[in-house]
């Protein structure tokens, strides 16, 4: 069996499982709310020279209720991160950056005195993370309720960079300089890590229909060197804050 064959096999093999446990489940359940949410994260331990990497986000939750106090959920959301890590121009691994266009920098500026740049970058991640949850919800008082909550699920990534210049060229006779900027994009990152998540929410009932909910969550990315895009990831955990609005059926 070749290696193509095994990962076909692999890739087809586990959403049937996945399926043909969630079948049973998924028939007898029913739903019971949909929560739309806003969400601040922020990393916890970093990699790749990262220094600070916080997203602001959001996205809608799917609940349903397969037995008494315990429910299965499908959320999915998006969130853009500010990233800010050591050298990140240069250690991109942007060929056309690194090996053509920063020796024509240099080289223009030796060869006119009144040439001058600045440089600087901007790096950003966009992630959509796509999970399911099983919780178990405690009754607290009166339309009060706390809801533990374990996940699992698959984070879509794309990295995005781009150098930032401002050039200046300067007429001395004119006593008048010119300055202008633009920006050169980098080829993008991308992958789809794995990830398990826990935490806790508090719902709080204003209505029959309707209410408000508040979480905490810890979500840890697992370590898969070489594959789902894991090398260029960014950071291994983070925790979030959520808030959300309600809707009972």
């Amino acid at each position: 069996m070749n290696l193509l064959q095994k990962i076909l096999i692999r890739r087809t093999f586990i959403p049937v499982f996945l399926g043909m446990f969630l079948f049973p489940l998924i028939m007898q359940a029913q739903l019971q709310s949909i929560t739309a949410f806003s969400e601040y994260s922020t990393t916890l331990s970093k990699r790749l020279d990262v220094k600070n990497a916080d997203a602001v986000g959001g996205g809608v939750d799917v609940v349903y209720s397969v037995a008494e106090n315990v429910t299965i959920g499908l959320r999915a959301g998006y969130y853009l991160y500010s990233v800010s890590q050591t050298d990140q121009l240069n250690r991109w691994g942007w060929r056309f950056w690194n090996d053509r266009y920063l020796n024509k920098i240099q080289a223009d500026m030796r060869a006119d005195p009144s040439l001058s740049a600045m440089i600087g970058s901007v790096q950003k991640m966009d992630l959509i993370p796509v999970m399911l949850h099983c919780d178990y919800t405690f009754t607290v008082a009166d339309n009060l309720t706390m809801v533990p909550t374990l996940g699992a699920g698959m984070a879509f990534y794309q990295r995005r960079l781009f150098a930032d210049e401002t050039w200046t060229k300067v007429f001395p006779a004119a006593e008048y300089s010119f300055t202008y900027s633009f920006r050169n994009f980098a080829p993008a990152k991308k992958g789809n890590p794995i990830f398990g998540t826990a935490g806790v929410t508090v719902r709080y009932k204003l209505f029959s229909s309707v209410g408000i909910t508040s979480s905490l969550h810890y979500t840890q990315y697992l370590e898969t060197k070489d594959r789902f895009g894991y090398n260029e990831f960014i950071f291994t955990n983070e925790s979030g804050f959520r808030l959300g609005l309600e809707f009972f059926y």
